[in-house]
């Protein structure tokens, strides 16, 4: 047993009560944590914290009390705190109106000797949004996992711990171990389901546009042993409940192989709050027994754009090339064309593809654009490039983030 200054470490205790499974959800990260945009993860006597997902981000949230910061464990892979070089520690504290953060990496690798690293991560991997107020303070924090070369996705495993502790409480020293929980990733999870009931989804993509009907199809497979059903009512939580509709369906008679389903058709609101939302259906049996259905779908904008460029560069004295590929991907339905054009930093200068009409003859079809652009020599540091496309009326914009080091 690890102890420091003769009493055990905090980071060995078990935190009760987690949920190992987590369904991708996303919160503002405007610094003020409310309950319909985070999932909790342990109800700490110095306050609660949180931690949810997307695909290729964590989130971490929590609402201390004043004088108390907030210490994230995260094993990447989930293979253990004292394995390999994917294990994190982020700490964040206030200082007067603004969030202090610290990002370390503990290297693992040779397991006689864990040392703790300067992070290997690109800038803004790690971003922190926190508001003080009088009973507590707030923090929304997000890790971009790809920086560590981790591809965070549906029944990925990671190891996380959240601590509420007194401001500059002593972690100890890098071969202590940690007592962290192993969450499951999904986007679909069920509570209370019944015997004899099986359900799967059946969609075949979770993004749907602003602009589009969002559909979706509960498969059910009843077996004899299933109560009797008497219906299902569906309803969006969170920022999704004023979204889309709710509604109360009867529960279909299944054929005669047990075999049935329930569609779900919802327009979106115009003002609807983008990203992962979670979809919740409620099964009353006739006997006034519940089962709960949650599930996962992206509020998405009518095109997201994906950056096939490389984001991480090695500093040259030379002028530096680099071609490759943006694509232009629909999340709506039916044909789409517009204009996209890209904006380099001051000093950089294009060859191909600054701005090109595209048009995308299919419902979630996409275009391509071939890019080109040179980088002077001697350039260092972190620099924005910013894609923008125009579809009619509206303008969409991503800014993506190239280091050179």
């Amino acid at each position: 047993m690890a102890f420091l200054g003769g009493q055990e470490s905090f980071l060995l205790k078990p935190q009760a009560g987690v949920d190992p499974l987590r369904l991708a959800l996303t919160p503002i990260r405007d610094g003020v944590v409310t309950d319909q945009e985070w999932d909790q993860f342990v109800d700490t006597e110095n306050g609660p914290t949180f931690f949810q997902w997307e695909p290729g981000k964590l989130y971490f949230g929590a609402k201390p009390k004043p004088g108390f910061e907030v210490v994230i464990s995260l094993d990447s892979r989930g293979d253990g705190w004292l394995v390999g070089d994917d294990n994190l520690e982020i700490r964040v504290s206030m200082e007067g109106e603004n969030p202090k953060a610290e990002v370390r990496q503990l290297d693992a690798t040779d397991r006689s000797g864990p040392v703790w690293v300067v992070p290997r991560l690109y800038p803004n991997s790690v971003q922190v949004a926190a508001k003080p107020s009088t009973a507590y303070w707030n923090l929304e924090s997000v890790f971009s996992a790809e920086t560590m070369g981790i591809d965070v996705k549906e029944d990925s495993r990671v190891g996380v711990r959240v601590d509420v502790v007194p401001a500059g409480s002593d972690v100890g020293p890098s071969y202590l171990p940690r007592n962290l929980q192993f969450m499951r990733l999904r986007f679909d999870k069920s509570r209370g389901l019944f015997s004899g009931l099986v359900w799967r989804p059946g969609i075949r993509n979770r993004n749907v546009a602003r602009l589009d009907p969002f559909k979706f199809r509960f498969n059910f497979e009843v077996e004899s042993d299933a109560p009797a059903l008497q219906s299902m009512d569906v309803v969006g939580e969170g920022f999704a409940r004023d979204a889309i509709r709710q509604v109360t369906i009867p529960f279909p008679t299944p054929d005669r192989r047990g075999r049935t389903f329930v569609d779900y058709e919802s327009e979106i609101k115009s003002d609807a709050v983008g990203g992962y939302r979670i979809l919740r259906a409620t099964l009353l049996a006739a006997d006034g027994r519940i089962a709960q259905i949650r599930t996962s779908f992206r509020i998405a904008d009518l095109l997201d754009f994906e950056f096939g460029l490389p984001t991480s560069l090695r500093y040259s004295d030379a002028p530096q090339v680099i071609k490759g590929t943006i694509t232009l991907r629909s999340q709506g339905e039916g044909r789409m064309n517009g204009n996209f054009n890209m904006v380099l930093p001051e000093t950089w200068s294009s060859r191909r593809g600054l701005s090109e009409d595209f048009l995308i003859y299919f419902s979630r079809g996409n275009a391509k654009v071939n890019v080109e652009y040179s980088i002077p020599g001697g350039a260092t540091g972190t620099f924005p490039v910013i894609l923008n496309a125009r579809i009619g009326e509206m303008e969409l914009q991503r800014v993506v983030y190239v280091t050179i080091r």
